[in-house]
């Protein structure tokens, strides 16, 4: 793979993560409970499925799996 792809795809993926956390900080509604531990060296898929509790189904939070963020049943 070409450097210059590499690096296209790096700031794609920066930028994706910049976006989510903007919106977290920006007043993203936050529901009750709390997400699951990781295990300690956990590494999920690096993708961002949601972007705040308020983009995840009822009873669910948008929480991090290691790398990226995926919808969890919250955590009472």
């Amino acid at each position: 793979m070409k450097t210059g792809t590499v690096f296209v795809l790096v700031a794609f993926v920066i930028l994706g993560m910049e976006m989510a956390f903007a919106q977290r900080r920006n007043g993203g509604e936050s529901r009750p409970g709390l997400c699951p531990n990781l295990a300690k060296g956990t590494l999920g898929l690096c993708a961002e499925w949601c972007t705040g509790d308020e983009s995840c189904p009822t009873g669910m939070k948008c929480c991090s799996n290691g790398c990226g963020h995926v919808c969890k049943p919250a955590v009472h």
